[in-house]
């Protein structure tokens, strides 16, 4: 990896954008780091400095463009111009926009630390794209939608430990319905048995923050 980096911070936050600032200029291979706050400032620093990569959040308060234009836009100019996006909104259809339409080269979740910051940033100075572990757990998100709507409500019951019987009571359907569904389920999300199945419902849960926040049912 080249050293002498200049890093670019996008976000709308001020505090944030200092504290990033702050973290960022004890990495060795950083020489310099600006901030800009907005979309104009962003392209006017593209253009004035030899930036080698952005940390780039996704949610601006305007109505105007956000992360995504910001990330396109860049590209456009800056091809070589590597982005990381650290947001806290981890969201299957977020991702797929950003890696296909965005071309950016990490996807971060900012609950990550400074260690797996460095990380993500050395791996994509070495060409490689980069996703935390936090980011990669909500992708089974993308196998539930294969599940019917009814098959949405056996799984919980049956990681709360409803035997069968008690689903199909509670659900008002025959026991071999249930039965039907479980095979379905587990076809559909490659699962072997009960055990896998409850830690892929885990996962489903710990990785659909946005529906869990506002305290829905996360099916």
């Amino acid at each position: 990896m080249k050293n002498n980096l200049s890093v670019l911070v996008v976000e709308d936050s001020l505090i944030f954008s200092e504290g990033m600032e702050l973290i960022l200029k004890q990495h060795t291979a950083i020489k310099e780091v600006y901030t800009a706050h907005n979309l104009k400032d962003t392209i006017a620093r593209i253009r004035k400095t030899a930036i080698d990569i952005i940390f780039l959040d996704l949610n601006f308060e305007t109505k105007e463009y956000d992360g995504f234009t910001i990330a396109k836009k860049v590209k456009e100019q800056q091809e070589a111009i590597k982005i990381i996006v650290l947001t806290q909104y981890a969201r299957v259809y977020v991702y797929e926009k950003l890696f296909k339409e965005c071309k950016v080269d990490a996807y971060l979740d900012k609950q990550l630390g400074t260690n797996e910051l460095f990380l993500a940033l050395e791996k994509v100075m070495q060409g490689e794209i980069y996703i935390n572990s936090n980011i990669e757990s909500i992708m089974n998100i993308k196998k539930w939608w294969k599940i019917s709507k009814r098959e949405k409500q056996v799984v919980p019951l049956l990681v709360q430990g409803y035997t069968q019987k008690e689903v199909a009571d509670r659900l008002n359907i025959s026991a071999r319905t249930v039965e039907n569904h479980i095979t379905s389920i587990m076809r559909k999300l490659e699962v072997k048995n009960s055990v896998e199945l409850a830690a892929k419902y885990v996962l489903y849960v710990n990785g659909n923050r946005e529906n869990l926040e506002g305290g829905l049912s996360p099916f």
